[in-house]
């Protein structure tokens, strides 16, 4: 141990250089940039094609599938879904986590591109988004008022957004529920009949005459000038002035031309009052506690103006307050632990100046992994501070079985302080550095191997560990043995203490499974049986990615059918007064509603947990006993999956969208009669009434007309058509043309609208085409280029979806579904089936690495193994019965915690074994070994059992969840409990009788390969294995 010894004789030089090291850390904890996850890059390819007034088979047909088409092409796509609705085409890719999103989102540009030409003509952009988490909205806005807003985007852009733009920090804002103003051209139908006028020759005329080209560079006088032909429209009436004919009609004459808001067909309440929506975004790798802080004193200020009076600024959602509060959450808990952990110490050492010495290792180790991290160019986060919680506990470990030795070797050795000092380092230097290994490299499975969303989380979590712990490793060999060495030895427990009786009971015991190993036998086998009752007998709930149920509930109203704003915003009134009328019973806060003609949602955002009267389960079910009923909809709860994950869904497939409907009502009603799912709803709509224009192909051919043309010409009449935008002073405005909203609101207007054959006939759109009214869906979704339909569900009260699954499974296999459609479980089981089982192979990777490490400290392949069966199997045991005594469910986070585990209580079985074998080789006979090896270790175990258990304890018992509103901690937190409190107290007497067992079969497999060697031996028979390993 140079390090140590070194650290010894330059007391000096070491205390400046980890008082540097703690310095810039504390300067790093000032600069490090606050975010609530790191910013890691979503596998995820979001295409969004928009093509207005169209119909979703329309736009499913001539968009989305060719889009599609060219899409499958890409490597690694892992699925594809996608929507088609009236105005735009969605379509998802999801790749691997270990794919470069950058490159894939430059390949996904160039194959939408290669099939440009076979997309509509007026399709004017297509928008390919990848992205990370850092991505996501840091504030979310709500903006109120008495007075009408909905012609004030101009003011609002102003005042509100681009000032917000230009502050420091804010990368995009975008304002929601108000529009910018258009250049509409609305067309009268007579008039363009009286006229002679044909819709197509003013369109063309008007995409012509709003041009703007370069021309190249001419010289004259020894300059260079570029040549630039504008014909640019430079006011709305110098497009209401465009002539149309040779007789000089102008544009006006036959259109309303005017600067206009676009008609809303959507709308937003906050607190029952209309509300418009403001979302603010941060640059990547600022620090999002101080952007939102920005951006509200921004806000504050921005009130102030004149031009404000009357409006009112919300934040709805504030992820500065959410991770404040989060980071806060988890600064306490920590607090609490490490205080707890204080006091545990010093009541074992019972001396001030070592507690001290070893809390040492806390606060040292903490500021250098937060200077580590700043200098890696990593954020503080949710994931980061979750590491630095979960080591608060272990990082005194180290320096606790060092401490301990160097006393030990002290007070046999009382001349030689710094001699004592090294040899007491020495005797456990190579074991501590094995415990610190193991707990740090049963994370290697998740940092190198499958990537999927938790392992990328997690990674992000060991870093954290391994830095904090590999600190606390540092200090334990230098520091804390340079200090140690400088101050009295603590007096040792008298005879009558706890300690002193614990001890003598433990050797007692030692001596007691030494001389009955038959016995010994048999108690641990009735552990086992102990430790699998839980799971035997059903004791425990599993339930991966349990149904979150936060102080935040979603509502969907689940809209049948298309209806006019005005109804839909009447429903909503209607919810939305009556959960008003009981507010205050109901704990609610505020509540956000969004709603449009086919869809609305109200978002209950109910009052924090300290303030609640009411739980969440308790104030739902108040809600829904007397939930109005509506005519155009069901309204219900919806939850998601702790993690973020989908709840509980099942997904039809086939071709037939108009099919696929009429089944998902029909598999809705039967899966309501399964005992623990509600709230049974489908995606399927029953679609909106459309008139369909059947043309005559024969009819359009004689009058010199194709079906395109007649379709343009429809489509320009009733949807309308973007032109060339118009470039005022304030920017690019949108130009529309269109026909006036009376002069299309009935079939026998349409069937009237005038078509111009190629010479000039003028005929009417009814003597080429029949019109028939019939249903359309409202979306058109697919999965993996196969039309789909999902059904969801929630889940009752203490019923996890692994209760559910096999009910649900034997009721689909009972329905009868036509040829070519099928069904299959939605993505929350697919997520939950593969997380199981990647947390499971690498919890056994995990212990394939533990083990090798115990080899190469031992130099032996069989006693890893009782640490192995002594420690992580009774930890696990320890895990279910501790769940089983608290009713935990275990989950996603229990499997984090058992991870976590593993690597931790091995540490306690390293330090024991490898003591003994240090005596063993010193000439110690082996049982005396045992029991003096016990003698020595138990204070330091049961101190870094301790230590752990109550550095966890507030996370155990408080409610704090990731992020503020993700996962508990306490699933977590309780199996590292659970699993480290029973393992300690069974293994420290199960792993020496596993010692003597393995070593007897070690001992005999040496004689039995001795006697194989030997030419004198080969032909008398084999000696039976020790009395030991034969006591089953």
């Amino acid at each position: 141990m140079r390090h140590t010894e070194l650290a010894l004789h330059r007391p000096v030089t070491t205390i400046v250089v980890f008082v540097a090291l703690a310095l810039m850390g504390l300067i790093a904890s000032r600069l490090l940039p606050l975010e609530q996850f790191p910013d890691i890059e979503f596998p995820g390819i979001f295409v969004q094609i928009p093509y207005g007034g169209s119909t979703p088979e329309e736009v499913e047909r001539l968009i989305t599938r060719p889009v599609e088409e060219a899409l499958a092409t890409l490597s690694g796509v892992e699925q594809m879904f996608s929507s088609s609705r009236e105005n735009q085409a969605e379509i998802f890719l999801r790749f691997g986590w270990d794919e470069n999103m950058g490159a894939k989102g430059i390949d996904a540009r160039a194959k939408v591109d290669s099939i440009r030409h076979l997309l509509p003509d007026d399709i004017r952009r297509v928008f390919i988004f990848t992205g990370s988490l850092g991505d996501q909205p840091v504030l979310q806005l709500r903006i109120a008022s008495e007075r009408d807003l909905s012609n004030s985007y101009d003011m609002l852009d102003r005042i509100l957004k681009r000032r917000i733009e230009r502050l420091e920090g804010v990368s995009r804002v975008e304002l929601q529920g108000v529009e910018p103003r258009e250049i509409r051209i609305l067309l009268k139908p007579d008039l363009l009949s009286a006229y002679g006028i044909d819709i197509a020759t003013i369109r063309d005329l008007l995409i012509s005459s709003n041009f703007s080209v370069s021309a190249g560079r001419v010289t004259a006088g020894g300059e260079r000038f570029s040549v630039r032909p504008s014909g640019e429209f430079s006011s709305v009436e110098e497009i209401r002035d465009l002539s149309i004919n040779e007789g000089g009609l102008r544009l006006g004459d036959v259109a309303d031309v005017e600067l206009r808001s676009p008609e809303r067909n959507y709308g937003r309440h906050l607190d029952r009052e209309y509300a418009i929506g403001l979302v603010v975004n941060k640059m990547t790798g600022t620090n999002l506690v101080e952007v939102t802080d920005r951006v509200m004193a921004e806000i504050e200020k921005i009130g102030e103006l004149p031009q404000m009076r009357g409006i009112n600024i919300f934040p709805l959602d504030n992820q500065g307050d959410s991770v404040r509060k989060s980071l806060g959450d988890l600064l306490e808990a920590g607090m609490y632990g490490g205080l707890l952990a204080i006091i545990v110490l010093y009541l074992f050492l019972r001396q001030v100046t070592t507690t001290l010495i070893v809390i040492a290792s806390i606060p040292f180790s903490l500021l250098i992994t937060l200077g580590a991290l700043y200098f890696s160019g990593l954020s503080l986060n949710i994931l980061s501070m979750m590491g630095l919680m979960l080591a608060v506990g272990m990082l005194v470990d180290n320096a606790v079985v060092i401490t301990e030795s160097i006393f030990r070797h002290r007070t046999d050795d009382k001349e030689h302080p710094f001699t004592a000092t090294i040899k007491g380092v020495k005797e456990v230097g190579i074991a501590v550095i094995a415990g610190t290994l193991t707990t740090i490299i049963v994370f290697a499975p998740i940092v190198f191997g499958t990537k999927v969303d938790i392992t990328i989380f997690l990674t992000h979590v060991a870093i954290t560990i391994f830095v904090a712990l590999t600190a606390s490793l540092l200090i334990a060999q230098t520091l804390v043995p340079m200090l140690a060495a400088r101050i009295a030895v603590p007096p040792q427990p008298k005879e009558g203490a706890l300690i002193s009786r614990l001890t003598r009971r433990y050797t007692n015991g030692l001596k007691w499974i030494i001389e009955h190993p038959k016995k010994t036998f048999g108690i641990i086998v009735l552990i086992c049986v102990i430790g699998i009752l839980p799971n035997a007998l059903q004791l425990v709930k599993f339930d991966m990615f349990p149904q979150d149920v936060g102080r935040r509930l979603f509502m969907p109203y689940h809209v049948e059918g298309d209806y006019p704003l005005e109804r839909v915003e009447q429903t909503v009134d209607r919810i939305e007064e009556y959960l008003f009328s009981r507010q205050e019973e109901f704990n609610i806060r505020s509540i956000y509603s969004y709603f449009d003609q086919g869809r609305a949602e109200s978002t209950i955002l109910l009052t924090d947990e300290d303030d609640a009267t009411l739980s969440t389960r308790e104030i739902i079910k108040r809600i829904e006993e007397d939930l109005p009923e509506i005519a155009i909809g069901k309204p219900s709860f919806q939850f998601e999956q702790q993690g973020g994950g989908e709840g509980f869904s099942i997904q039809l497939s086939g071709d037939s969208t108009e099919t696929l409907n009429e089944l998902s009502f029909d598999v809705a009603r039967a899966l309501e009669s399964v005992e623990g799912l509600k709230d049974v709803t489908s995606d399927a709509e029953s679609g909106d009434r459309e008139i369909r224009v059947i043309i005559d192909r024969t009819r359009a051919a004689n009058a010199g007309l194709s079906t395109a043309q007649i379709g343009q010409m429809v489509a320009i009449a009733m949807r309308g058509e973007n032109l060339r935008e118009f470039r005022g002073p304030d920017g690019e405005i949108a130009v529309r043309l269109a026909f006036r909203e009376n002069d299309r609101q009935s079939i026998e207007q349409l069937a009237d609208l005038p078509l111009y054959t190629p010479e000039g006939q003028r005929i009417t759109l009814g003597s080429v085409a029949s019109l028939h009214i019939s249903r359309s869906p409202d979306t058109i979704r697919r999965t993996d280029r196969q039309t789909a339909v999902i059904i969801n569900a929630n889940l009752e009260e203490d019923v996890s979806s692994e209760e559910v699954r096999p009910r649900v499974n034997n009721l689909m296999e009972q329905i009868e579904l036509p040829p070519g459609y099928s069904w299959k479980e939605g993505r929350g089981f697919d997520r939950q089936d593969e997380t199981a089982e990647l947390m499971q192979q690498n919890i056994l990777l995990g212990v394939a690495c533990i083990f090798r490490v115990m080899a190469a400290l031992f130099e032996s392949l069989l006693l890893p193994f009782s640490i192995i069966l002594g420690s992580i199997v009774f930890s696990i045991f320890g895990v279910f019965l501790f769940f089983a005594a608290t009713g935990t469910t275990f989950s996603f986070m229990a499997t984090i915690g058992i991870m976590i585990l593993i690597g931790v209580v091995v540490n306690n079985g390293i330090v024991l074994v490898d003591h003994i074998n240090n005596l063993r080789i010193e000439g110690m006979p082996r049982n005396r070994a045992i029991v003096i090896a016990g003698r020595d270790r138990l204070r330091p175990i049961l101190m870094t059992v301790a230590t752990t258990i109550v550095g966890l304890t507030p996370l155990a018992i408080g409610t704090t969840q990731v992020g503020g509103d993700g996962p508990p901690y306490y699933p977590m937190a309780r199996a590292i409990i659970g699993g480290l409190a029973f393992s300690t107290v069974v293994s420290l007497l199960v792993v020496p009788a596993l010692y003597i067992y393995f070593d007897n079969l070690a001992a005999w497999g040496r004689k039995v390969m001795r006697a194989a060697r030997s030419p004198r031996s080969r032909n008398q028979p084999v000696e039976p294995p020790p009395p030991e390993l034969t006591t089953t």
